[in-house]
């Protein structure tokens, strides 16, 4: 069985300290729209249509209950997370969905499409079966310069040279207390390239989704 689960549960500072300053109201980051339709709808809408999970759960928190509202309208799952940061939601979440693997998706990637999810699942899927079971975690990364290319500003880079896409597939049974180890794959797609995190990056993601 494989679970989806889309973390938009964090408190979208930046985005929320730019709001202020404009002197508009604070929407919840995962409410903003692209081409009209919110950011976490989008990424739902692509989990849902690549026909490849059980489950699709949100995770939210104190910080997006807006959000949470506007799931549970649409019939979405969602669990609670107390917000503390990704880190630590993510490993509570871990614990209540085992034994099942787990597809963390950030709830911001507006530019994910069905296609893109089923390449990634074939790509984790076409992996050795064996090594999989004993390992916890696996990445998607993209190489710094195309990501530069398209004209997003890199905000994790590992290795100096590859940005962390935020998707990962997780081995529930083999994810322990202490710090999970990923292995990569690199996968260069502008759909995965971009998370939402300024106004800036909000109206490149409506220029690339073309």
């Amino acid at each position: 069985m494989i679970a989806a689960v889309v973390m938009c549960g964090g408190r979208g500072s930046r985005m929320q300290q730019q709001q202020q300053q404009q002197q508009q109201g604070g929407i919840e980051k995962p409410l903003l729209k692209v081409e009209g339709i919110a950011m976490v709808e989008r990424v739902i809408s692509a989990l849902a249509d690549s026909n490849r999970f059980d489950r699709i759960v949100a995770a939210i928190s104190p910080y997006t209950q807006k959000t949470n509202e506007f799931l549970k309208s649409k019939g979405i799952e969602t669990i609670e997370t107390a917000g503390e940061g990704y880190s630590q939601d993510l490993s509570r979440l871990l614990s209540k969905l085992r034994p099942q693997k787990v597809v963390a998706v950030p709830g911001d990637i507006p530019l994910l499409n069905s296609q893109i999810v089923n390449e990634i699942l074939n790509n984790i899927i076409d992996d050795d079966d064996d090594r999989q079971e004993q390992e916890p975690a696996i990445s998607i990364i993209l190489e710094k310069g195309f990501v530069e290319e398209i004209g997003v500003k890199p905000s994790i880079v590992l290795m100096n040279q590859y940005c962390h896409s935020g998707i990962t597939i997780f081995n529930t049974m083999a994810v322990g207390t202490e710090p999970v180890k990923e292995r990569y794959i690199v996968m260069n797609r502008k759909e995965i390239a971009l998370n939402v995190n300024t106004k800036e990056e909000l109206e490149l993601a409506k220029k690339l989704l073309v």
